[in-house]
């Protein structure tokens, strides 16, 4: 087997078996809806700051926005974070004219739009809450159900 499939094969068990004996983390990993920063992260960042035992992760001057600073010595994990460019992209359109002599032609017309196009991903260091100090950060209450025909599967 190639190394690339036994370090994806690693990393699935990993996640696994971080999950297997809580499946509150993989609910809050999946849900949603508590206010916090983390809220608009992918799947796939929000995993990762479960898998560093946190549920709440935000950069330096996020935590400084919320009251809070990080504490000295403390070591930041990193989330992907997408890079878009604005790429130009020539579209053709017709439309319908009246010429010198009345009647009515239908003209093409050429005219560039700018289209987001994902470029690759950049790294961006967050801190576990555990690793911050400073006011207490207002709480909600959230909450998960999860559904009946789930029960078993978790």
């Amino acid at each position: 087997m190639s190394d690339k499939k036994n370090r994806i094969r690693e990393a699935m068990e990993t996640v696994l078996k971080a999950f297997e004996d809580n499946p509150e983390k993989v609910a809050l990993a999946v849900f949603k809806g508590n206010g916090k920063p983390s809220d608009a992260w992918s799947f796939f960042n929000r995993l990762i700051m479960y898998m560093h035992d946190t549920c709440d992760a935000r950069g330096f001057r996020q935590w400084r926005q919320a009251g809070r600073h990080v504490k000295k010595g403390a070591k930041a994990f990193y989330i992907l974070a997408p890079i878009r460019k604005k790429i130009p992209v020539k579209v053709k359109k017709e439309e319908e004219k009246v010429n010198e002599n009345g009647e009515v032609e239908v003209v093409e017309i050429e005219e560039t739009i700018y289209v987001d196009k994902l470029v690759g991903f950049k790294p961006i260091p967050v801190f576990r809450y555990e690793d911050t100090e400073g006011e207490p950060l207002p709480e909600k209450n959230f909450s998960v159900k999860i559904p009946y025909e789930f029960n078993g599967i978790i």
